[in-house]
């Protein structure tokens, strides 16, 4: 009876099992989408001004940002049209990743809503490590990266922590599995990650701002299940 089924699975599917073929495959892999839009358009400037405006009059939010300044997470809701367009790049590198997932169909039918806040960082302050559960994809975009960094330094660096437990268990930093994953931020850079990977920013040193504006995707929960 037992074997019946299975030869039926495998006459209808065709493969039983993950299909792989001869070679070194990324198993467990985590998305991460980088995209560099530059500053040709002059917007890194205009969400400078806005930022920084903002930043003169409201009180930080604190959260994982230690030493520097958080917006409140109504960052996307201005009429602002330097806003406007950080909007639009946000949405589409969102679905991009969307679709990448392996239940993106399932996503796009649920509705989804979007919040975003201004990060300022001045001399001294970082990013303690956190993650952003259980946001469905988190991400970051760099307004502004301050004041050049030395190059043997991790100064301002953003870092991503492997979100396997097994390969920290060896010898580090040189165990074979766990080469840290360290991203060097350039004005106009967009990353994109899983809400739950862990990740931290190394102190920043200088004296001129360094900003950024980092954001949630939120999947709404399905009607039909509640």
């Amino acid at each position: 009876m037992v074997r019946g089924k299975r030869q039926a699975m495998k006459q209808t599917d065709g493969q039983r099992g993950t299909a792989v073929r001869d070679g070194v495959h990324a198993a467990f892999s985590t998305p991460l989408l980088v995209k560099r839009y530059g500053d040709d358009d002059g917007l890194n400037a205009k969400l400078l001004e806005h930022i920084l405006a903002r930043e003169a009059k409201e009180a930080t939010r604190g959260m994982s940002n230690v030493g520097g300044w958080h917006s409140p997470a109504d960052l996307l809701g201005s009429s602002d049209p330097a806003i406007h367009e950080l909007r639009k790049r946000v949405a589409n590198c969102i679905r991009k990743v969307v679709l990448n997932n392996r239940f993106s169909a399932l996503a796009l039918e649920r509705s989804m809503h979007i919040s975003a806040w201004a990060n300022v960082a001045r001399d001294g302050a970082y990013n303690a490590v956190h993650n952003h559960t259980p946001a469905v994809f988190s991400g970051v975009y760099y307004v502004s990266t301050g004041e050049p960094a030395p190059e043997d330094s991790r100064e301002g660096l953003i870092e991503f922590i492997d979100p396997r437990p097994g390969p920290h268990g060896g010898t580090l930093p040189t165990h074979a599995f766990n080469a840290p994953l360290i991203i060097d931020p350039e004005p106009g850079m967009m990353l994109v990650f899983p809400g739950w990977l862990l990740h931290y920013v190394h102190p920043y040193r200088g004296t001129a701002p360094r900003v950024s504006v980092a954001f949630n995707l939120w999947l709404d929960r399905d009607s039909s299940r509640s």
